[in-house]
């Protein structure tokens, strides 16, 4: 078997010397340090992945397995079934079926960063710190899912303003003309809002009168109850954590009104849940495993051109018993 030390490849040898020099180490420590060896002490770890992101040097996979870093919300920011969760499984699947080591970091220790050596990064995350961290890592890929970063990350992701086109369309479709959505604050979130404003003003409505903007924020049965006080036929509930079925649960059990006949309501994505509800939820999908399966593809791979990556995925309208025609 080859010693740690041959797993970096000769002709790498005057790079290794540089980020030996650079950290103040000797060439065997770097060698350690990039195969992931519990020998060596962490500040000096530290180091040397320091030097060696300076210089741009990576290590040759050779005889050892590629190592990803996965960076995702800590376990009580998320839900089962939602899409964190939901997407984390995707990919920890992917990697594993494709024999990379995986080590997984959640947003509250992202110090771990520095410990060991990665040849590429994914990330599941929405915290500004986070942000500002993976931006000052170089020369590894990093695959992001939103396309407000495509100007610094490799990314992969859904078209929000697409999506709500489509949302809003639907129940333009439907003829509904009152209509609420509920969506996060952040950029997706506000996007995917926009579009659903989008599809209306293009309908010839007047979005300031006729279309309610809930922030998901907002305590649910609150958002009930405005939703309600403004008449609306139909609402949209962008969350992807399963917010839709707090509000489904609330109009049906503590406000009475029956679905779709009272009021209309839309999902978005496709939690397993979604075809048992009652009635069965109409929703937009989004090929989760896909983007989980893409994005594995693309950090794995042993070449990268100078561009980055923008990868858009298309997502499909589900048509079940949940909107009504009016």
């Amino acid at each position: 078997m080859k010693s740690t030390e041959n797993t970096i490849s000769n002709n790498a040898s005057g790079v290794l010397a540089q980020v030996a020099s650079r950290a103040r180490v000797s060439a065997g420590t770097v060698s350690r340090v990039f195969n992931n060896s519990s020998l060596i002490p962490a500040g000096t770890r530290a180091r040397v992945l320091c030097a060696a992101r300076e210089l741009g040097f990576r290590p040759r996979v050779g005889v050892r397995n590629k190592q990803i870093a996965l960076i995702t919300e800590p376990p009580h920011k998320t839900k089962m079934g939602g899409y964190v969760n939901t997407l984390t499984q995707y990919i920890c699947y992917a990697l594993s079926k494709a024999d990379a080591g995986i080590t997984m970091i959640t947003e509250d220790r992202l110090g771990n960063l520095s410990d060991c050596w990665f040849d590429g990064l994914i990330g599941i995350a929405w915290e500004q710190k986070t942000l500002d961290v993976l931006k000052n890592i170089h020369n590894i890929p990093i695959i992001w899912f939103s396309d407000n970063l495509a100007d610094s990350f490799h990314t992969i992701y859904f078209d929000p303003v697409a999506t709500g086109r489509m949302a809003g369309k639907y129940f333009i479709e439907k003829g509904h003309r009152k209509l609420a959505v509920i969506h996060e604050q952040d950029y997706c979130g506000t996007e995917r809002a926009n579009g659903f404003a989008a599809a209306m003003t293009d309908a010839g409505i007047d979005i300031s009168s006729n279309l309610l903007r809930i922030s998901n924020t907002t305590q649910p049965h609150l958002a009930v109850k405005q939703l309600l006080d403004a008449a609306c036929t139909g609402v949209w509930v962008t969350g992807e954590d399963l917010k839709v079925l707090e509000i489904s649960w609330l109009l049906q059990e503590l406000a009475g009104r029956r679905i779709p006949e009272d009021i209309s309501i839309m999902g978005f994505e496709n939690p397993g849940i979604s075809e048992f509800m009652r009635p069965s939820l109409t929703t937009i999908f989004c090929p989760l495993q896909e983007m989980a399966e893409r994005a594995v593809g693309l950090v794995l791979r042993d070449e990268f051109p100078e561009e980055l990556y923008k990868i858009e995925l298309p997502v499909t309208l589900i048509e079940r018993n949940s909107v009504r025609n009016i």
